[in-house]
């Protein structure tokens, strides 16, 4: 397999940034050496952090499907897709928080940001306790060991407990989640990526120590789940009360007129992340629905292998911020090169992780997960593809995330996610096939996301017409 050289000349080009001491922001030279420098250290502890994600996903799938059997690990990656249903729960607040904070920076308007910060606190809290409200009503009137289609008495017993303890950490999470948003509006992502790295390797050791004593699912779920969310309550703490007092929120400083605009970015971010989930994450759902839940654990494998190999997403989520203040200052043509750079980058990493799945996916996983999990031609090709659409899909993603073209984004992002829900639900009735599902997701968002996307990127009409 050749490598084009320019792959690693651009990475490179991110190196010689790395330093501690900023660069002068005074200057507009200065200010895109100051941007390469973040995105350079946010790319690196990104890495840190996604290492420790990689080797609890890898003691999961090894020890996980050892210990609990097919039925029960489905289970445990069911109740994680059910969780993601509620990653809409915000109402989209915290990416319009990002996208608030990301363009005030961009004008250095602290008192402005700081307004932010409380008026996003203020209406992350209230979401989180609501919902929880509700949640708990309803909790004791569901059957959920039908809901997830699981049959064996362990599985069935354990199923509603994990799903209430997962969603109670989330959603008390939820508020102290400002701060990671915050800190990558800021370009101090690389924060956000120490603190996760810190409750990754939490996570690690009290899943061990829940294994090793057969603690069941909902222990599982605690210490995965719960141990990061202490680290996320330490960075709140530490970022806002110590590091960063200029913008430390406080319940005085809630403005009704912050908190619509707000409400009204958080909307369009609330449509893309709703059609997120009926695109994307609700795979596991509709595999276990239609054809069982055991048949989520070889579908799952096979998808946490291709995320491992996305190498691409250590640079992508560090570009929103970087887009949004350029875009903010009207330097259209730097954000565009940047752009241009970031996806010939991210195909050719796609590309390698792609040649690596046809070649060693399978054997990958039959070693890591044994002979039982082994995935079909027909979903490692899936994935294959995907691998080289997820980095295409993600730059422009980030790209389009900012005000200049959020609600062009949404639109195309809607229809692309209907198109691939149906065809999934297609595929894999048809083919009685998991692979259906990663089909479906491919030949929706290639056609319908990514290329008016890059027209909508690349064309001056979306652009103000003040300009």
């Amino acid at each position: 397999m050749n490598i084009h050289p320019s792959i690693f000349s651009r990475l490179f080009q991110l190196v010689r940034h790395v330093r501690l001491t900023p660069y002068d922001v005074s200057t507009p030279a200065g200010r895109v050496s100051e941007r390469y420098r973040k995105l350079a250290w946010a790319t690196i502890t990104s890495g840190l952090s996604k290492g420790a994600s990689l080797l609890l996903v890898f003691l999961t799938v090894s020890s996980g499907t050892e210990q609990l059997g097919a039925e029960r690990f489905g289970l445990w990656m069911t109740i994680m897709s059910i969780i993601t249903l509620l990653s809409f729960a915000d109402l989209g607040v915290s990416n319009g928080l990002i996208s608030a904070v990301s363009e005030a920076s961009g004008h250095d308007d602290w008192p402005r940001i700081r307004q932010f910060v409380s008026s996003g606190l203020a209406m992350m809290t209230a979401i989180s306790l609501v919902i929880l409200g509700v949640f708990f009503c309803a909790y004791p009137f569901i059957d959920w060991g039908r809901l997830i289609n699981v049959v064996e008495a362990r599985s069935v017993t354990e199923a509603g407990p994990s799903v209430a303890i997962y969603v109670s950490i989330f959603l008390m999470s939820m508020p102290l989640s400002v701060v990671q948003k915050v800190q990558v509006a800021l370009q101090d992502g690389w924060v956000a990526n120490i603190w996760q790295f810190v409750g990754q390797i939490g996570a690690i050791s009290g899943f061990l120590l829940v294994l090793k004593s057969d603690g069941g699912v909902p222990s599982l779920v605690i210490a995965v789940a719960g141990i990061p969310m202490i680290a996320m309550t330490l960075n709140f703490l530490i970022y806002f009360f110590l590091k960063k007092k200029a913008i430390k929120p406080g319940w005085h400083l809630v403005d009704l007129a912050r908190a619509r605009q707000l409400g009204a970015v958080g909307l369009l971010f609330l449509t893309l992340q709703f059609m997120a989930v009926i695109g994307n994450a609700s795979d596991n759902i509709i595999i276990a629905h239609i054809l069982g839940a055991d048949h989520v654990s070889s579908f799952s494998v096979t998808q946490r292998l291709a995320m491992t190999l996305g190498i691409a997403q250590l640079f992508i989520s560090p570009l929103w911020p970087i887009f949004g203040e350029a875009l903010s200052r009207r330097e259209y043509a730097w954000a565009r090169g940047i752009l241009t750079k970031a996806l010939l980058l991210s195909v050719g990493l796609g590309l390698m992780a792609a040649c690596f799945l046809l070649m060693q996916g399978e054997q990958v996983i039959v070693w890591w997960a044994g002979a039982e999990f082994a995935p079909s031609k027909r979903l490692i090709a899936g994935f294959a593809v995907f691998s080289m659409l997820l980095g295409v899909g993600g730059v422009l993603s980030v790209f389009l995330n900012n005000a200049t073209y959020l609600r062009s984004q949404a639109g195309i992002y809607v229809a692309a996610s209907l198109v691939s829900m149906v065809l999934k639900v297609i595929l894999i009735t048809h083919w009685q096939d998991a692979s259906g599902a990663i089909w479906g997701t491919v030949i929706g968002y290639s056609l319908i996301f990514v290329v008016p996307a890059l027209f909508i990127a690349y064309s001056d009409r979306f652009l103000p017409k003040s300009i």
